[in-house]
């Protein structure tokens, strides 16, 4: 329906309509508010958001932004992105945490110049970031554990998560936010899934400017894995975290820095 115009919220639950942010030049940007715990407590609205880029925002939403009193930005981006696509941010700007997320393995070298050429060869996308969220599982923990110092500060919030697409590195971050909070596992897929949902007409438009781009060459169904989220993705870090510190308890002592005191005020900052 999002794809043909219709109404992308039909059939889905109200809380879906009303954490995303509708906004003229970001399509991802969304509060995760509202989420139950397994305890029967639940996230505060207002608190967390996370969302894509940033760079193409309008005035209209610098005034949004500015509504919801956000006072900090992760921003997961790499340098060559910052530097290609800055964000625009409300003035005064909220403070800034430089968290930034790459690596080689996980890079689509010469994507564009591929797409043109029509030959993405046996370019495997989705198991690009099937690796990808396993190494944002473990390389990269020390960079989620720098999100959770700033997180945990209640001077720091609302705050912002963000990276290019706000689905991957974004993505996980927010997985662990709510599986930190206590959040049922299956909800926290449902979150990471409703990327799908919020820019199902940006990956169709997108598509079609690739099949453009490459002469109706490239094959549709290998590059949509890129541009949207699977469950798969998100297991694969879940299943990297289980093989290498037995259960998520662990991980978050241990990788993520937060012990049991600290969690129970986190909890405490961010639940009601």
């Amino acid at each position: 329906l999002a794809a043909c115009g219709g109404d992308p919220y039909t059939g889905q639950p109200e809380h879906v309509r009303r954490r995303h942010i509708a906004l003229d030049g970001a399509q991802n940007f969304r509060d995760l508010g509202g989420y139950e715990t397994a305890d029967g407590k639940q996230l505060r609205w207002g608190l967390f958001y996370r969302s894509d880029n940033l760079s193409g925002l309008s005035d209209a939403d610098l005034e949004k932004l500015e509504s919801l009193g956000i006072r900090l930005v992760c921003d997961f981006r790499s340098p060559d992105e910052k530097q290609a696509e800055p964000d625009r941010l409300p003035e005064p700007p909220p403070a800034i945490a430089e968290l930034e997320i790459f690596d080689e393995a996980f890079a689509i070298k010469d994507f564009r110049e591929r797409i043109r050429s029509g030959d993405l060869g046996d370019l495997d996308l989705r198991q690009a970031l099937i690796e990808a969220n396993r190494l944002f599982a473990t390389k990269f923990a020390p960079i989620y554990r720098a999100m959770f110092e700033r997180l945990s500060q209640r001077e720091n919030l609302p705050a912002l998560i963000h990276c290019t697409a706000g689905k991957d590195r974004a993505g996980f971050g927010a997985a662990l936010i709510l599986s930190v909070l206590g959040v049922p596992r299956e909800t926290v897929f449902e979150d990471f899934l409703l990327t799908n949902l919020y820019t199902a007409q940006k990956i169709e438009r997108t598509l079609w400017m690739i099949r453009l781009m490459s002469l109706f060459r490239v094959d549709a169904d290998q590059v949509r894995p890129v541009l949207g989220v699977e469950r798969a993705y998100l297991e694969a870090a879940f299943d990297e975290i289980g093989k290498r510190y037995g259960d998520f308890d662990r991980y978050r002592r241990e990788a993520l820095g937060i012990d049991d005191a600290e969690l129970v005020a986190f909890r405490a900052l961010a639940l009601e």
